[in-house]
């Protein structure tokens, strides 16, 4: 932000600088109007005789004095601010003012002293009246002329500028005061007794009122008043009354334009005060709903931070998950490939066989646990297929009752018949396991838990966002305390929690609704206070069948070489790479092995029979899978390249520059799934 965009924005909403409405000017006319109709109403008794009342006087003068000094005051704050000369010579003005009254009233005789003190003589205090009267609408010509022009504003010191200023005042108004005092035998006669008409035939009191005339003119003529200058020129309305009543129309002290005068120079006064003071209620209102912006937007800060701290948590511990299954699939897939290849040996016996197949069944479960964990860390991508809801929930059940724990009872009700539908079972399961433990969470780990599906019919209005149709329905319902309506509204969003901060991290739910939404589906729930909770997935009905769930240990048969083809495999793991080599081998291909992309690269030039690149992605020696492909199909145009890695293609694309016509064979592979990709490869690239 520039220095002038500060000021700018700095200066919105004072009186200086806010330009008047229709309402603030109506408002001043009608003052004005009704200043006017006092004046005129008054005129034909300006010259009647009242009781003289010196305590009248000083009681004026000590009002006024206390009011111009509080506006000089507040306008010496603004000018701090605004840092405007013109505000500097206003709040200059009604120092001026207020300084103005102390030799007046203390030379004024009948107050303090008979003669008054000061060494006044009989001209002192009309003279010290005359000078305090022309000198303030000077000192407001100099605003007018100033106001609003290039040279207005400053960048001077504030603190030494308003010192300047009452510095300069006050030499002023000394040098007034021993004009009027110590020169009283050089100045003009303009009183005889208590008399002062020859203000009038000697053109003084005129004169004053001529320039205090000019000066409202000037501002008058402005287009756009600010309300800082509307307000005072209703002030030099007033003081044009003052003057009139007590030295233009009136004669005598203590007549009844001397009072009005004075009384018409104490309102006058008054009108900058009170503004300024309603300015500065209206300040302070702004300035408390301003704090009270600032605590929710501090409150809002303080949330926004823990939510990011539970996000980098939750980021660390998604880099922790996806390390480790990553690892884990290196080892399931030697585990599994070495169990595969054992069991299509006709040879082993039938004891060996079952023993076998419980350890590939188990192994098979360490694959889709792996599965999970990578889902959780953002590291693998979707793999819709069309399932039976049935069957998944049914292989998922022993995970389902560790998640719910020994004290909460799990019921099942699974509808005979279920419609098929397309979906990534992996992200099912996490978000079935999600509505478990949230239902464990809120029923503090004792109640009943029912899972259930069904089918269901959408209509055009059930769900805005859905279309209509047919849909399967898995429900997770808890008896547990149950969401107020302001909860469940919310429930869905991320990072949303009412758990204490150290127990949840908000992204549960949001999940589950991410993950029905991807299948262009819904969740929805269904929540009373004192009775529990149901949470809903919608996933859209398939119009193919679900294949039957296949067992875990089950061998498909296996699409072998046709050709004999050369495959350089490189794995830095050496249990992986024993794995690969075996069934390559198993398969019909010559293998050739390297440990890194540069050795790799090596073999890529001395040898050009090597048909097929089947490299891991995530390797040591600063050259991954992904860079290593792309620099072998630089040096060989037209080599098959195919990938593997224990992370999805997507995290490899985003964290790894995989280029997206690369295939990518997911560890643990199974040897049907190996031979099947790299035929696919092959032929993709003939």
């Amino acid at each position: 932000m520039t220095q002038a965009e500060s000021q700018s924005r700095l200066s919105r909403g004072f009186l200086a600088t806010e330009v008047a409405g229709p309402q603030e000017k109506g408002l001043a006319r009608l003052v004005i109007a009704i200043s006017l109709l006092g004046f005129v109403a008054a005129v034909p008794l300006v010259r009647i005789r009242l009781p003289e009342l010196p305590a009248f006087l000083s009681a004026y003068e000590a009002a006024l004095l206390t009011t111009d000094l509080i506006t000089a005051v507040l306008l010496f704050s603004q000018y701090s601010r605004l840092r405007s000369w013109a505000l500097l010579l206003l709040a200059s003005g009604y120092l001026f003012d207020a300084m103005m009254i102390v030799p007046h009233a203390l030379s004024f005789p009948g107050v303090f002293s008979d003669t008054g003190l000061l060494g006044a003589g009989p001209q002192t205090t009309a003279w010290l009246y005359m000078l305090w009267h022309l000198g303030f609408p000077l000192f407001v010509l100099g605003f007018a002329l100033m106001a609003r022009t290039e040279a207005d504003t400053m960048t001077a010191n504030p603190t030494r500028a308003v010192a300047g200023a009452v510095f300069a005042v006050s030499l002023l108004v000394a040098a007034l005061t021993l004009l009027a005092t110590v020169g009283h035998d050089l100045l003009p006669v303009v009183m005889t007794g208590g008399n002062y008409s020859l203000n009038v035939t000697k053109g003084f009191a005129p004169a004053i009122w001529l320039v205090t005339a000019i000066v409202l003119a000037v501002l008058y003529w402005r287009s756009v008043p600010t309300l800082l200058e509307l307000w005072i020129m209703v002030v030099l309305v007033a003081w044009l009354l003052d003057v009139a009543f007590a030295a233009v129309f009136g004669a005598n002290r203590y007549d009844f334009g001397f009072y009005s005068g004075r009384l018409y120079g104490l309102v006058a006064a008054s009108f900058v005060l009170i503004t300024l003071l309603v300015e500065a209620t209206r300040l302070y209102g702004r300035l408390g709903g301003a704090l009270a912006l600032a605590e929710r937007r501090n409150a809002d800060l303080a949330q926004s931070r823990e939510e990011f701290a539970h996000a980098q948590r939750f980021e660390t511990i998604g880099q922790l998950v996806a390390g480790v299954a990553h690892d884990f699939n290196n080892v399931l897939t030697v585990v599994s490939g070495g169990l595969d290849m054992v069991l299509r040996d006709p040879a082993i016996g039938e004891k060996n066989q079952h023993s076998l197949e419980a350890s590939l069944r188990v192994a098979r479960r360490g694959e889709r646990l792996t599965e999970q964990l990578l889902s959780f860390a953002s590291r693998r991508e979707l793999r819709p297929e069309i399932l039976n809801a049935n069957d998944v929930i049914s292989q998922l059940e022993p995970l389902i009752a560790k998640a719910a724990g020994e004290n909460l009872r799990v019921k099942t009700s699974l509808s005979a018949v279920i419609w098929p539908a397309r979906f990534d079972r992996t992200q099912f399961e996490t978000a079935l396991l999600n509505l478990v433990s949230n239902a464990r969470d809120a029923m503090n780990g004792t109640g009943e838990l029912t899972i259930e599906t069904a089918n269901a019919t959408l209509g055009a209005d059930t769900f805005p966002d859905t279309l209509p149709g047919d849909y399967l329905v898995a429900k997770v319902t808890d008896t547990g305390p149950g969401m107020p309506a302001e909860v469940a509204a919310h429930a869905f969003d991320p990072f949303f929690t009412t758990k204490p901060a150290a127990k949840g991290t908000g992204l549960g739910l949001s999940q589950v609704h991410g993950f029905a939404r991807r299948a262009r589906g819904q969740a929805a729930i269904d929540s009373t206070p004192g009775t529990g909770t149901t949470i809903a997935i919608y996933l859209p009905r398939s119009a193919a069948q679900a294949a039957p769930p296949r067992e875990p240990f089950a061998l498909a048969p296996i699409q072998a070489s046709s050709g004999g083809e050369r495959v350089l495999v490189v794995e830095d793991n050496p249990d992986v790479l024993d794995v690969a080599v075996s069934g390559l081998a198993e398969l019909g291909y010559r293998v050739r092995t390297a440990s890194d992309a540069q050795a790799a690269l090596n073999l890529l030039r001395e040898d050009a029979g090597i048909d097929v690149l089947f490299s891991d992605v995530v390797m040591p020696g600063g050259m991954n899978g992904a860079q290593l492909a792309v620099e072998a199909q630089r040096i060989r145009p037209g080599l098959k390249v195919l990938l593997t890695s224990g992370y999805g293609a997507s995290a490899l694309r985003r964290e790894h520059g995989l280029a997206d016509n690369v295939e990518v064979l997911n560890k643990p592979y199974r040897p049907e799934e190996l031979a099947s990709k790299l035929r696919r490869a092959i032929g993709e690239k003939r």
